[in-house]
């Protein structure tokens, strides 16, 4: 799974990267992104009166709430989604047909045990292209509060299983989608899940390097989190 991410590229540069025509909420570098925080994603949204979607940057919470749900609760176990059975599942097969973005990140983290001084201890791993954004494949929903009926933007992001490279870091990581196919993913009116699906890839070439245990305390924030550190040799 994907539990944590570290997204810190300005308002600027995503617009630039993506095309952006309308801001809804700007960008905030966090490198240290739990579920249930607000996350960057692109999406292309539709006007009923519009011929044309337009590409939107937005905030949404992490772990995505489906439009059908009594409560949010459920949020926190839905931050990812699994490529084999977001077609069927229900909690994700309507954004799959029409509400899908792009997370773009710096890299993500995960965690492999280590002993220390006769104790095992969670040792965070930083996983991120060589070069360049990580952009993450994701779906999002709306979920109307009852009582209130204030909106709610939430979204999820999809996983498969990990490359050989990296399955000793854990087995499942998340999915990205090719700069060629950004538009059609984007795209609301691509409404068919069957031609969808062959536009995920799983990402290739990651680099990988531990990183502080600081990581570790959602409080703790900042670019030295990404940093690595020497004195921990590879898994």
């Amino acid at each position: 799974m994907c539990g944590r991410f570290a997204a810190s590229a300005s308002t600027e540069d995503l617009i630039d990267l993506f095309g952006i025509e309308e801001v809804a909420d700007p960008a905030v570098a966090s490198y240290n992104l739990a579920p249930t925080d607000p996350i960057p994603a692109v999406l292309d949204r539709l006007e009923a009166d519009a011929g044309a979607p337009m590409r939107t940057l937005v905030s949404p919470r992490w772990g995505l709430i489906p439009s059908w749900a009594k409560d949010p609760s459920g949020a926190a176990r839905l931050i990812n989604a699994r490529a084999e059975t977001i077609a069927t599942k229900r909690s994700f097969s309507g954004s799959l047909s029409r509400r899908r973005c792009l997370i773009p990140a710096d890299g993500y983290y995960e965690w492999t045990p280590k002993v220390e001084s006769g104790r095992t201890v969670k040792q965070p791993w930083f996983l991120h292209p060589r070069e360049g954004l990580f952009v993450m494949a994701g779906l999002y929903a709306w979920w109307r509060e009852p009582g209130t009926g204030a909106w709610l933007l939430t979204a999820t992001i999809i996983t498969t299983q990990a490359s050989d490279a990296l399955g000793h870091i854990h087995d499942r990581m998340p999915m990205t989608i090719a700069p060629a196919d950004w538009d059609a993913w984007l795209d609301p009116r691509l409404t068919e899940s069957q031609c969808a699906l062959p536009l995920l890839a799983t990402p290739e070439d990651l680099s990988v390097h531990a990183v502080s245990r600081a990581v570790n305390r959602v409080a703790n924030n900042g670019p030295e989190l990404v940093l690595p550190v020497a004195d921990v040799p590879a898994t």
